[in-house]
């Protein structure tokens, strides 16, 4: 082999995925960043919407969070980029796991859309770089796109469904435990005081929040926020302009995040008795 084609194949075609591969995992490592870190994402385009998409229970998959598959994927492709491996195989290997990257973010697309009802614009970026990089692969592949478009299009389906199958998109909520005195209590009076909480069905810090109550939260006024929850007004959050899960409304005033019983407590003037 000469010397030139002992090269990284890093100019061109191979240099733009590269770049692409290396833009979608500091995307990825930003989400895993404001998930662990952070506490929350910045800069985001649709409002809270990131937030609630990192906060909802798909945030996470078999248990490893959606932000460092996409973290692993995209240091996988931008290994496959930088290899000595031939021109042929590079760019094969490459459209195989972009298209599957495709796959998944079309899943992650269509929960945000249809089941969290939030889109989060830091995840639609990693999904146009996948897009981007699936595309540019298609490109270089021996035969051209359409030769591959078929396998392709089984790879998306085989993805989606299996990412479809393990997530389950409706997961039941946990049983609330038995109620103290102290919960029923607070509930009670947050209740005769018109105190509301906004939130969402597949909201995992909702559920959080009402675990707090355990079966106290009964007594709690709820407003489902989400079209596809049990008895949704979607209208009223909209009205309110509620943007985050759970939002607490008490004496005019709203709180966004999981309270502890005893902020709410103080919060709503609740003095114990």
């Amino acid at each position: 082999m000469t010397a030139k084609g002992k090269k990284f194949f890093l100019s061109g075609a191979t240099g733009t995925a590269t770049v692409l591969c290396a833009l979608g995992a500091l995307v990825s490592g930003y989400l895993l960043v404001a998930d662990f870190v952070l506490g929350g994402a910045e800069l985001c385009l649709t409002g809270k919407g990131c937030d609630m998409v990192r906060e909802s229970r798909y945030s996470s998959i078999g248990g490893i969070p959606v932000s460092l598959l996409g973290v692993l994927g995209y240091a996988a492709m931008v290994t496959v980029s930088i290899s000595r491996l031939g021109r042929r195989t590079k760019w094969n290997l490459l459209f195989w796991l972009s298209a599957a990257a495709v796959g998944f973010s079309a899943y992650l697309t269509y929960l945000e859309l249809f089941i969290i009802e939030a889109l989060c614009s830091w995840c639609v970026a990693s999904a146009a770089i996948a897009v981007a990089v699936f595309l540019l692969a298609a490109s270089q592949t021996t035969g051209g796109a359409i030769k591959s478009f078929g396998g392709a299009a089984a790879v998306f389906v085989l993805v989606f469904a299996a990412s479809y199958s393990i997530h389950s998109p409706a997961p039941q909520e946990n049983p609330l435990s038995a109620a103290t005195f102290y919960q029923v209590s607070l509930a009670k009076y947050l209740s005769e005081r018109g105190a509301t909480m906004y939130g969402s069905y597949n909201c995992g810090h909702c559920q959080k929040q009402k675990e707090l109550f355990g079966g106290a939260f009964g007594h709690i006024t709820y407003v489902e926020c989400s079209r596809s929850g049990p008895d949704p007004n979607p209208s009223l959050c909209a009205g309110k302009d509620i943007k985050s899960y759970p939002t607490w409304e008490i004496g005019g005033e709203f709180h966004e995040g999981v309270r502890t019983l005893e902020q709410l407590g103080r919060i709503s003037g609740y003095s114990g008795k």
